[in-house]
């Protein structure tokens, strides 16, 4: 979850994001794929790659309606990619609020 200027959700830094930059800036991918699959949203990474078209990042997460964290529409299915990078963000936002099951018996 952390961002550019700030750690967030006990991350002081993206440790995939930038192993991916990394691999990109040292030649040794062109084309990357980043699958974010747990409760919640890749928010750190979809933005530092938001804008570029050489990395697919896919996110499958908790969302419901944006207020589960780290919250807000960024995590929202209508959010995709900005400029180039348009259609390389794929979020996947599962709504569980009010789908809550009671045990049975």
């Amino acid at each position: 979850h952390a961002e550019e200027s700030i750690p967030r959700g006990f991350c002081l830094f993206g440790n995939v994001a930038l192993a991916a930059a990394m691999a990109k800036q040292r030649g040794l991918a062109s084309k990357i794929l980043i699958v974010d699959f747990d409760v919640h949203h890749g928010n750190g990474t979809q933005k530092m790659f938001e804008d570029d078209s050489s990395v697919l990042f896919c996110s499958v997460h908790r969302y419901d309606r944006g207020k589960y964290y780290p919250g807000g529409q960024l995590g929202n299915y209508t959010s995709h990619g900005v400029d180039a990078g348009e259609g390389y963000t794929v979020n996947i936002p599962w709504e569980v609020a009010g789908n809550e099951r009671s045990p049975p018996g």
